[in-house]
């Protein structure tokens, strides 16, 4: 059974006539005849009655028409969708994002996107564990992520937006408030507050601390980067922490002048995927803003 058999017979059907449909689709009266015979030999059951100058549907005609309205109105709804899709006028986007970052790096990208292509979803998807995003957009279940860098997962492209410092919080009165920069090998009896083992954070501070050599006393471990910064408010510890994962306060931070104290982000994606027209619109728009 084609689509196309489906769209003349219901032309036939709402015109009681092989020539009047034939003239409203464009086409010779015997191509039309021939078409409609084709479709009554595929459901195995007459269409159509003659009765003097009008031809009328069967019963099993009544049945077909029911449903071919239905499907050819679904395919036309498709067809519309998809094409709304392929110009950036509908469909969605799913990206990954760090929690540390996501507040920061964000919002902006987010209301430009949608500013420029209201008919497209956004759909965020907060994690910690970087290698996780990447698991996820190669199965497709995201389709790109911001995270960090350098990407390991073959198949993904990736690219670079932001190269953030590492900094050390500090609670309010620390020796340390206030002073221009730090060295952590200065800091050999640190008491720290950190994120628990397998976060990226915590594993950025773990690599410093070791490179400086230095191993600190960690007073609190959590899951929660707000709670890491409650608790150095509340006089625990100091943190390592890049940037971004402050927002905009910059009192009690002070800068790590040790090499490498820093943290790339980037994004990734299926290079395939920017056949999509939402998902490449939304990587430019990124790019842009962050670049």
């Amino acid at each position: 059974m084609e689509l196309h058999q489906l769209r003349y017979f219901v032309a036939v059907a709402e015109e009681g006539s092989f020539t009047r449909a034939a003239a409203r689709l464009f086409l010779a009266q015997p191509s039309l005849s021939v078409q409609i015979r084709k479709l009554e030999q595929t459901v195995g059951a007459a269409l159509f009655e003659r009765t003097g100058r009008r031809v009328v549907l069967t019963a099993a005609g009544e049945v077909l028409r029911e449903h071919a309205v239905r499907a050819l109105a679904e395919m036309e709804e498709a067809r519309e969708r998809v094409t709304a899709v392929s110009e950036a006028r509908g469909g969605q986007v799913t990206v990954g994002v760090l929690p540390s970052v996501g507040a920061q790096l964000l919002p902006e990208v987010v209301a430009r996107f949608r500013a420029e292509h209201p008919e497209v979803t956004v759909h965020l998807v907060e994690h910690d564990v970087s290698r996780e995003f990447e698991q996820m957009v190669t199965a497709g279940t995201l389709d790109l992520a911001v995270t960090r860098m350098p990407a390991t997962s073959a198949g993904l492209a990736a690219r670079t937006l932001v190269r953030e410092p590492v900094v050390l919080l500090v609670p309010p009165g620390h020796p340390l408030r206030g002073r221009p920069g730090v060295w952590l090998r200065d800091l050999p009896d640190a008491e720290t507050v950190a994120m628990r083992r397998g976060y990226g954070l915590r594993d950025l501070a773990d690599r410093l601390w070791a490179q400086a050599g230095v191993t600190p006393r960690i007073a609190l471990e959590t899951g929660q980067l707000s709670i890491v910064r409650g608790m150095v408010r509340a006089g625990m510890g100091v943190a390592l922490l890049p940037r971004l994962a402050l927002g905009h306060d910059t009192t009690d931070v002070v800068p790590v002048c040790d090499p490498g104290a820093y943290r790339e982000l980037g994004v990734v994606w299926r290079e395939t995927s920017l056949t999509s027209a939402p998902i490449a619109a939304f990587l430019a728009i990124l790019s842009k803003s962050t670049g």
